[in-house]
Order: C-alpha cells, then sequence, then structure tokens
C-alpha cells in the first residue's frame, strides 16, 4: 500500500512541478512496525520538496495544499468517466494560475469538472455556454447568461447584469455601500446603544 501511494505522489508531482515550478510531493517513511499478524505497518508524511529544502506539506501555503488536493485533475484530464466536483476550486489559489489550469482542462481533458467559484478568471477563460450562475430566485436557482455574444468580455457582462439587469433572473440582491458605511460607522461608535 505504501509503494502504492509513493507512485501515485509521484504522478501528482509530474503536473504540481509545472503548476508550481520546482515544487514535488513524496512520502516519506517516518518509521514501521509490526502489527499483531506480523504485517508490516508504516508511519509515513507527505513532503514538499523545493531546490533540496524539505518541509512536511502540512506546513504549506493554503493554495499549495489546495492545488495538491485537487490534483485529482489528473484523472478527470485522463479519463473520459471521471466527473470530478470541487467545492471553491479557486480557494487560495492565485488567479491568473486559476485560469491557466482551467483552459488546459477546457481544451484537453476527456473527463468533466464541475466547480463552485468565487473568483472571476474562470469568465475570462471558459467558454460562456459551460458557465451557469446562481440567482436570488429559490424556485430557479441556476441559469446561463442570455445575450452574451463571442466578442463580448464575459466579466464585463457579468458586472454588467449585477447593476443593471439583463437575465431573466435576478443574479445579484442589490446593497447600498452608503448604507454598509453607516452599518460600519456604528458598529464601531462605543457610544451608539
Amino acid at each position: 500500500f505504501f509503494r502504492d501511494i509513493q507512485a501515485k505522489m509521484d504522478a501528482i508531482s509530474l503536473v504540481l512541478k509545472e503548476i508550481i515550478p520546482g515544487l514535488t510531493i513524496n512520502l516519506k517513511k517516518l518509521s514501521t512496525s509490526l502489527n499483531k499478524r506480523g504485517e508490516e505497518i508504516v508511519k509515513a508524511e507527505i513532503i514538499a520538496k523545493r531546490a533540496n529544502i524539505e518541509i512536511p506539506l502540512r506546513y504549506e501555503s493554503d493554495g499549495v495544499k489546495k492545488l495538491v488536493s485537487i490534483l485529482y485533475l489528473v484523472a478527470c484530464y485522463n479519463r473520459e468517466s471521471y466527473c470530478l466536483v470541487v467545492d471553491e476550486l479557486d480557494s487560495g489559489i492565485y488567479e491568473y494560475l486559476l485560469g491557466e489550469c482551467l483552459e488546459v482542462m477546457q481544451d484537453k481533458a476527456k473527463g468533466q469538472l464541475i466547480f463552485t467559484s468565487h473568483n472571476l478568471r474562470a469568465l475570462e477563460v471558459l467558454n460562456n455556454k459551460d458557465i451557469m450562475f446562481t440567482t436570488t430566485n429559490e424556485n430557479n436557482r441556476y441559469i446561463r447568461f442570455k445575450n452574451v455574444k463571442a466578442n463580448n468580455n464575459f466579466r464585463d457582462v457579468y458586472f454588467h447584469d449585477i447593476l443593471l439587469g439583463g437575465q431573466n433572473e435576478c443574479i445579484y440582491e442589490a446593497t447600498n455601500p452608503y448604507m454598509i458605511a453607516r452599518a460600519f460607522r456604528l458598529a464601531g461608535d462605543e457610544n451608539a446603544e
């Protein structure tokens, strides 16, 4: 089992070092013991390595850990029968790198990737027919945008439609920046009741 996981780490490192230049991961054997049936038990830890410096993966940034955890993208990229679902794919990942990965997946992946994101970089790199938005209408939660032309900047269309409407459903419940500022001021006023 240890060797199988070590082989998976090697495969992940092939991709990881291209996404984050010079970074690889491996499985480091910390100790071995025998269980009561005489089978070998291996205690191991995932190690991140850059420029001959090794540290436990748990001490890496959240973004690096997120990238390692979603490198199931390898299976999604290579297998037609694979569907990977990731909540908040963008969490902790540099915006430009997110776009690079999404472009590669869109252009060449055999499987299907379904994800949520708060980062709007996806709007700049993905085909608008492949993007769905949540709405404020609980009876019609997901829509595709209408009236998006090939030469439109989808990110600009998104902001335009938040401000001025243009879709069949509301995609953002309007807020008032003056009321937000007032709330901040009142919350910080020690004399307010």
